[in-house]
C-alpha cells in the first residue's frame, strides 16, 4: 500500500483524488498549499504526490523548485488545464516518471497515472542505502542492524540518508538545516539539529547493539563514521 499526498485547493478535486486512491488500496493524505505539503512530507511517510494547479501558478512553481532542491525523489503527478503557464518550461517533469493529467479529469485517469508514475519510481531508485553493516530501507524508512530493527520518523530518515551520503565529512548544522530542513542560509536553529542527532544516535544504538556512528566534531558539525 503507497500513501499519496494531494495537493489542492479545490474541494471537488479532493474528493474525486481521494477517491479514485483509496479504491486503489492507497492511504490518502491532503493539503492545501504548498507550505502545508512541505510541512506534511516532514511529518509523514510519502510514496507520491498528486499536485493540482488549484493551488495557483506562484505555488506550483514554488513547490517545484522546492522538489528540485534536493527533495525531488516523489513522483509527481500534475492536475492541470492543457494551457496553464507553467507547464511550458517551468515544469520539472522527470521524464519516465512523473505524470501530467489533463483537466477536466475521472478518478480513473488520476488512480492509472499515480500507479504508473509509482511504478516508475520504484524502478529507477534503489531501495536501500547501506553503511557501517547497517541497511536503510527507503521504502518502510526502517534502519536494520545486526541487532535490530528500527523505524525512523521521516524527518530522522532524511537526516540519516544525508548523513551517510556525507559519510567520513564533517557536516555543520547549518549545513543540515539547509539540506535536510529546507531552512534558508542562516535560519533554524541549530537545537532542532541536536535534539534529531540525539534520537537518531539513539535508534542507532539499538540497531547496533550500543555502537557510537555520529560524532560530534566541537565547533564544527557531525560526522558518521
Amino acid at each position: 500500500m503507497s500513501s499519496v499526498l494531494v495537493v489542492t485547493r479545490d474541494p471537488s478535486t479532493e474528493v474525486l483524488a481521494e477517491r479514485a486512491l483509496i479504491s486503489g488500496g492507497h492511504d490518502v493524505i491532503t493539503a492545501n498549499g504548498s507550505n502545508t505539503a512541505i510541512r506534511s512530507l516532514f511529518n509523514v511517510h510519502v510514496d507520491a504526490i498528486v499536485l493540482d494547479s488549484a493551488v495557483g501558478d506562484a505555488e506550483v512553481k514554488e513547490f517545484c523548485r522546492w522538489l528540485q532542491s534536493g527533495n525531488g525523489s516523489y513522483p509527481v503527478v500534475f492536475l492541470a488545464p492543457a494551457g496553464a503557464r507553467w507547464l511550458v518550461g517551468a515544469l520539472p517533469l522527470n521524464p519516465g516518471r512523473d505524470e501530467i493529467v489533463a483537466k477536466p479529469c475521472e478518478s480513473e485517469e488520476i488512480r492509472r497515472a499515480v500507479e504508473k508514475a509509482l511504478d516508475a519510481a520504484g524502478e529507477a531508485r534503489p531501495d536501500v542505502i547501506t553503511f557501517a553493516n547497517l541497511t536503510l530501507d527507503s521504502n518502510s524508512h526502517e534502519l536494520h542492524g545486526d541487532d535490530a530493527a528500527v523505524q525512523l520518523t521521516p524527518t530522522e530518515f532524511r537526516l540519516m540518508s544525508y548523513l551517510a551520503r556525507q559519510r567520513g565529512s564533517i557536516v555543520s548544522s547549518e549545513e543540515l538545516l539547509e539540506k535536510v530542513w529546507e531552512f534558508f542560509p542562516g535560519t533554524g536553529s541549530s537545537e532542532l539539529v541536536r535534539s534529531h542527532v540525539r534520537n537518531l544516535r539513539s535508534k542507532l544504538r539499538v540497531a547496533t547493539g550500543g555502537t557510537e556512528l555520529v560524532q560530534t566534531v566541537p565547533r564544527r558539525g557531525y560526522r558518521l563514521l
